[in-house]
């Protein structure tokens, strides 16, 4: 099968396809999982990559539809896999031995105030790079550190990188798994589409006990500063879209006030919600007064509805499914750069509330007041006029839509292994 259709996606439910070519890598299809089979029969289909034999093509890539069940609970299919997962984990003292060196070369950089920095460039996304530093604002590295998902699971990180709490709990600035190299999984895709933190992925698949040194891991780690889509890599990072404006490498001209603008439509009781939380953030962090503008946005006369209305074209044509009568738009200062930390807590902590604590569909505006003159187009494009030239440049800033909720993505995956199960056994 040489296409497939993404299910979600800011077009809608089942409105964008792609085809097998232009998945690049494992990592690539579990961020557009899921995937089901273009032909109308929507069964769900997995990637596979190609295969070489002496530098020839011996497979091309393609989709592979998954076997059918006649129920199938997303939920329970994430929590028997990560208790497969722990179980192969406990069994593999190469595991065992590489988990401990990351956490110890993680340990040696933070105590030494060294940086641990990352940087990858998301083609579909944006022109620029994405930057960060996973050990800024951290103050220890723990291993075997349990999170919540925000469909009721657990599951267990490997290393986790955790910071000062902003309310009661530690907060976690990153993480880092070793994998043993198993194919594509949900639980991975489930966890990238859960997360408000950078992930990094290294797979150890086939490394015995004396190639797992010290030099190794802060070989591996320092990989992450290179292009991770460059074939098939050691390291990957997660990040989840919801955190590509905290991490974005922007240049000035792109917008002279340095503000960005995030869109949330979810349910009344949640966007009240979220009013207090944000403002209560805010306080926390020390922002000046009125440096982070939340607001209401409420339809109710002409104007205002207009104004609903030219949100939910950024966000995408289901909003009014989460809200047809009003949004949240919270507007605040873009970071400075890969060391403003009041701005890394700040969108740290927004995402982890977002993604874990409501149901909301989330849209952004690169700059305060841009107007969304092609809302065909999923991502912002910037135009700057050459003088020397005549004619403008255009520049793809960052997508329009953001994050959705995993727990409607989790519904809709369970109906469509349902209603094709009805549909077989009526055949």
């Amino acid at each position: 099968m040489d296409e497939a259709i993404v299910v979600f996606s800011r077009k809608g439910i089942f409105k964008a396809s792609i085809a097998a070519r232009d998945v690049r890598s494992r990592e690539h299809a579990r961020k557009l999982w899921p995937l089901v089979s273009a032909d109308g029969s929507r069964q769900m289909v997995t990637w596979v990559s190609p295969s070489f034999n002496n530098g020839k093509l011996r497979r091309r890539s393609h989709f592979r539809v998954l076997p059918a069940q006649h129920v199938f609970k997303p939920k329970t299919h994430f929590d028997d896999e990560e208790a497969s997962r722990w179980r192969a984990v406990q069994e593999s003292p190469e595991h065992r031995r590489a988990k401990e060196l990351v956490a110890e070369e993680l340990s040696n950089r933070l105590n030494a105030g060294l940086a641990m920095l990352w940087a990858f460039k998301d083609e579909d996304a944006s022109d620029y790079p994405l930057e960060g530093n996973l050990l800024l604002g951290a103050d220890q590295v723990a291993i075997e550190h349990f999170l919540e998902t925000p469909f009721g699971s657990q599951f267990r990180l490997d290393v986790a990188v955790l910071g000062p709490p902003v309310q009661a709990e530690p907060m976690v600035l990153g993480g880092v798994e070793i994998e043993l190299g198993h194919a594509f999984d949900g639980r991975k895709a489930l966890i990238g589409k859960s997360l408000g933190f950078p992930l990094i992925s290294i797979d150890i698949t086939e490394m015995t006990l004396a190639e797992l040194t010290p030099e190794w891991a802060q070989r591996v780690l320092t990989a992450t500063t290179r292009s991770h889509e460059q074939g098939r890599r050691q390291t990957y990072i997660y990040l989840h879209d919801l955190l590509y404006p905290l991490y974005a490498q922007l240049p000035a001209f792109i917008d002279n006030e340095q503000r960005h603008q995030f869109l949330v439509f979810a349910d009344d009781e949640t966007l009240n919600k979220l009013v207090r939380w944000m403002n209560l953030l805010a306080d926390k962090l020390e922002y000046p007064k009125g440096m982070v503008a939340v607001a209401l946005v409420n339809g109710k006369n002409d104007q205002a509805r207009k104004m609903l209305e030219r949100a939910g074209q950024v966000v995408g044509p289901d909003w009014q499914e989460f809200n047809d009568q009003k949004c949240l738009r919270l507007t605040l200062p873009r970071p400075k750069g890969p060391t403003d930390l009041q701005a890394h807590r700040f969108h740290m902590t927004m995402a982890r509330v977002l993604l874990s604590h409501t149901d909301a569909l989330v849209g952004y505006k690169y700059c305060n007041g841009v107007d969304n003159n092609h809302p065909e187009d999923d991502v912002w494009v910037a135009k700057r006029w050459i003088a020397d030239e005549k004619r403008f440049s255009e520049h793809r800033v960052l997508p329009k839509r953001l994050a959705e909720p995993v727990n409607r993505l989790i519904a809709v995956v369970s109906d469509l292994r349902h209603n094709h199960s009805i549909a077989h056994l009526e055949e």
